[in-house]
């Protein structure tokens, strides 16, 4: 256990801690941004710590030699979940005050009115997020390296992912649904997840790190194709959505859409799409981007940075009457989660995966 590695969190606790501070004066000039911003903060790390996990159980399933040097940072981001749990709960405060089907007065619109009411009732929903966060944190108390174990687990993330997205992000807009959004938000968790592990596998040697010097280009290329299959993988959920509701063409079901393509939000979704989707996609061709570590590890860290763009894509546009503080606000709250989680993450009481 190194000295610099307990100041390294005790800082990252401190700057987490003061930064969490500030976001939470938030709530005092605008408390749907406040709530927005945790939310969309909130899913990204989720994403990262859940996807981590479910990475880890898939290779213990499929085996092979590109998952080896990845399944120490998977174990460590996955062993934060008590911290990713801590974060969850001003959002019980969310189900409560935030959003549309908590007010009062309000009334479903949809052909089965009365499950829709039962659904979205506050105090099932909160239940929900209960239950989710228990099975989260007992799945990570898991014993990994057994597919047993390891199947029920990606079986049982599927499902509460699924669902915790249909739960929190899809209900934004209550009078909106689509079959496929919760297979879209596991693809997202799938792809940062494995972003992030790559990131941190992919980081130069080090003193304290002497063990990251192990890149090989035949892993490097592994990791290369399993990023663009990720990719691929969301890309087409994401399209083939918006391809159904665009044919169709119905009032509830482009009502997600609206905000976000006759806006200045339509902006964000060009650079999702150019930068998460045909930029990867033309690099990940070449063996010389795959080959290379700082080239894999580049474009890991910009899919990282673009999973939380996207957690805010699918979150803020859906919120009517958003100020100028999102601007502050947003940024604020995922670098103080991300500061609570590194500290965590790096912990030198961290145990480390056998």
């Amino acid at each position: 256990m190194s000295l610099s590695s307990q100041w390294s969190s005790i800082r990252l606790i401190i700057g987490g801690s003061i930064a969490i501070a500030i976001f939470c004066l938030g709530v005092i000039v605008d408390r749907k941004a406040f709530f927005a911003c945790w939310l969309a903060a909130w899913w990204t790390c989720a994403g990262g710590v859940l996807g981590a996990r479910a990475n880890l159980w898939l290779h213990d399933l499929s085996g092979g030699d590109w998952g080896v040097p990845l399944r120490q940072t998977w174990w460590r981001i996955s062993a934060a979940m008590p911290m990713l749990l801590a974060l969850m709960l001003p959002l019980f405060g969310a189900i409560w005050h935030f959003y549309p089907w908590s007010q009062a007065g309000w009334a479903p619109h949809s052909s089965h009115p009365e499950f829709q009411t039962l659904w979205l009732s506050p105090r099932f929903v909160t239940l929900r997020l209960v239950v989710y966060a228990v099975l989260w944190q007992a799945l990570a108390l898991m014993p990994i390296r057994r597919k047993g174990f390891s199947a029920f687990g990606l079986i049982v993330y599927a499902i509460t992912i699924g669902l915790a997205s249909v739960d929190l992000i899809m209900s934004l807009v209550p009078q909106w649904y689509a079959s496929g959004f919760g297979l879209l938000a596991i693809a997202m968790a799938m792809k940062l997840g494995f972003a992030l592990g790559v990131a941190a596998a992919a980081k130069p040697a080090s003193r304290n790190r002497p063990q990251a010097g192990t890149f090989a280009p035949q892993i490097g290329r592994d990791w290369g194709n399993l990023m663009l299959m990720y990719i691929l993988m969301w890309a087409y959920l994401a399209f083939t959505q918006f391809l159904i509701i665009w044919s169709e063409n119905l009032p509830h079901e482009i009502a997600w859409y609206v905000p976000r393509l006759q806006t200045d939000w339509l902006w964000l979704g060009i650079v999702l799409t150019t930068a998460g989707f045909f930029a990867p996609l033309l690099l990940l061709l070449f063996r010389a981007v795959k080959q290379s570590r700082p080239r894999l590890r580049s474009l890991a860290l910009i899919l990282c940075v673009l999973g939380w763009l996207e957690s805010v894509w699918i979150t803020l546009p859906s919120i009517n009457g958003m100020t100028w503080h999102t601007a502050w606000m947003a940024p604020l709250a995922m670098l103080a989660m991300t500061a609570l989680l590194l500290a965590m993450i790096l912990s030198p009481y961290q145990e480390i995966e056998a």
